[in-house]
């Protein structure tokens, strides 16, 4: 017989089992260690850290104040966030972890992230600079596949998304556990209008998501999709109304704290069974450096004219 799962969770609710020992007396508490907020308050240039540990939330907000993208600034405070979590909390237990939930969220009016710093990449390319072009993607693997992972700690990642996710910024949402999204959200790939593909890691994780055919047809249509048709696409967890966004956050952990070990190790399954390994990466992104270097003054100008929407929406200093 069929149970539906709403069904199913009023069954678990209210029915009775002699297994559970806190039935006949008070539920033991989860034991959350104390922590002192001051600790993971951490102030980048880019990039601002803030520790609510009643929720388990470590924000991360992105202060696109340069550009509305990844510059090499916001990308080197980036890293050197991850390492301090890496350094301080390699080797704990989820019990021992101050967090649980690490979001990325976005200082940027009605943008998360717009993607790779193409005023950087038009002044590398047009210089011949393939070192610098490389340092940077290089850079840019490490941090994505670094939060891919988790940071190989027992936490889980969330993109709050209030705006647009476009070219990196979609690459990079799509290494989060969690995407949460506003309706006014749009996300897109449109690296192939000047003749280049999503280098970062774009085939890599949305072949994982969607397979190899859906995979490659979002990279080569150009097309902007709203947080409805990436939701319907498996791209997209929640999509809430706009400036719902923190609701739809806090709703989502109060609904999904209670099995966090186990969409952890779900997390850990899919890692095992399809991992993305930062080899894979580097090889994909260098074929990225070599096709770029060879783009010609007109797929140039056309980042020029996307380079000038990343400086008009960037947020205020």
């Amino acid at each position: 017989m069929a149970v539906s799962r709403k069904a199913l969770e009023t069954l678990l609710r209210h029915g009775e089992n002699d297994n559970v020992p806190w039935r006949d007396g008070p539920r033991p508490a989860q034991r959350r260690p104390s922590a002192k907020p001051a600790e993971l308050d951490i102030d980048y240039r880019f990039l601002s850290v803030r520790l609510d540990t009643e929720a388990g939330i470590l924000r991360a907000e992105m202060r696109h104040t340069e550009r509305a993208c990844y510059t090499p600034g916001l990308m080197r405070d980036m890293r050197a966030f991850q390492t301090l979590l890496r350094e301080r909390y390699s080797g704990r237990s989820a019990e021992e972890m101050p967090f649980r939930w690490l979001v990325w969220t976005s200082q940027a009016p009605k943008v998360w992230s717009l993607g790779g710093d193409l005023t950087t990449f038009t002044r590398m390319i047009r210089a011949g600079d393939v070192a610098g072009l490389r340092a940077y993607a290089h850079l840019a693997i490490e941090i994505l596949h670094d939060n891919l992972v988790s940071l190989d700690l027992p936490i889980l990642t969330v993109a709050l998304i209030r705006g647009d996710a476009i070219g990196g910024g979609f690459e990079a949402m799509l290494t989060d556990d969690v995407v949460i999204a506003e309706e006014g959200a749009r996300f897109g790939l449109p690296e192939i209008l000047f003749n280049l593909f999503p280098g970062m890691g774009g085939y890599s994780f949305l072949k994982r998501k969607v397979g190899p055919q859906l995979a490659r047809t979002l990279l080569e249509d150009g097309i902007t999709r709203s947080a409805g048709e990436a939701k319907a696409l498996g791209l997209v967890d929640r999509v809430c109304a706009a400036g719902e966004a923190e609701r739809a956050l806090r709703d989502f952990l109060a609904e999904n704290d209670p099995r966090f070990a186990t969409l952890l190790t779900l997390k850990r399954v899919r890692d095992r069974v399809d991992p993305v390994t930062r080899r894979e990466l580097i090889d994909v992104v260098d074929m990225w450096v070599e096709l770029a270097m060879g783009l010609g003054e007109a797929e140039l100008r056309r980042m020029d004219c996307l380079a000038r929407v990343q400086e008009r929406r960037r947020a205020a200093a």
